[in-house]
């Protein structure tokens, strides 16, 4: 079998319109079989023959055809490539509007996936910064309360009954090993834990995050007490 048929065998295996990373495709599938020169021509190839569509550098996909033209991966679908599964997870406005924080929402979408092939990549509207990490369920769920925590203030139009509402729920998975590993991994800044240990001590949730901080440092973060009177009188508008 030719290499280009072997290639296209693989690539038809996808689904229209789902992501091909064909940096990855080549070191899962044909790194002892191809020179990447001559993989690289083939993906070219493919491309300028209309087989695939490039829907970033490095990113292609099968496209679907319709009578209206050709259409490409939407941003939702793209951000599921990066996060099905244990793959990523969702950040920024697409985790506060799933959450009902805010009923603002942004142009561009963000997702840490371990699967991205670089620090950063920009597809189109849709951000992805590569963590390397299990996502499971616990991992998602830390991530997502840090990021609550950490862009508190940043949120447009914030339901703080929405928030408190999340960071209750999700601060009662609460796993000091996960945390661990998240922390770890993406490295949040310190005034992040010291507003997690000020959750976990309202909600009396056992914690060892003084090991981060330092007793000294009079960290910049609300006080639980005065966001949960907030979220009560919110509430009752």
């Amino acid at each position: 079998m030719k290499n280009r048929e072997m290639v296209l065998i693989e690539i038809q295996k996808n689904q229209y319109n789902n992501l091909i990373l064909t940096g990855k495709l080549y070191r899962e599938k044909f790194s002892s079989k191809i020179s990447e020169a001559a993989y690289a021509k083939i993906i070219s190839r493919l491309f300028k023959s209309g087989e695939i569509e490039r829907v970033s550098q490095g990113v292609y996909c099968r496209p679907k055809k319709t009578r209206f033209g050709t259409v490409l991966p939407s941003e939702r679908e793209i951000v599921e490539a990066f996060t099905g599964g244990n793959s990523g997870v969702v950040v920024g406005y697409g985790l506060y509007n799933s959450l009902g924080i805010t009923t603002q929402i942004s142009k561009r979408q963000n997702a840490y996936s371990r699967i991205a092939e670089e620090q950063l990549r920009q597809i189109g509207n849709v951000t992805i910064r590569k963590y390397e990490m299990e996502y499971t369920d616990d991992v998602k769920s830390t991530i997502q309360m840090m990021e609550l925590l950490r862009h508190y203030r940043d949120i447009q139009d914030i339901n703080i009954t929405a928030w408190m509402r999340s960071i209750e729920r999700l601060s009662a998975g609460y796993n000091e090993k996960t945390f661990e590993v998240v922390q770890k991994t993406i490295g949040y800044p310190k005034w992040t834990i010291a507003f997690l240990r000020e959750v976990l001590e309202f909600y009396q949730i056992p914690n060892s995050l003084n090991k981060y901080l330092s007793a000294l440092s009079d960290y910049p973060i609300p006080k639980m007490e005065v966001l949960y009177e907030t979220s009560r009188k919110q509430s009752r508008i």
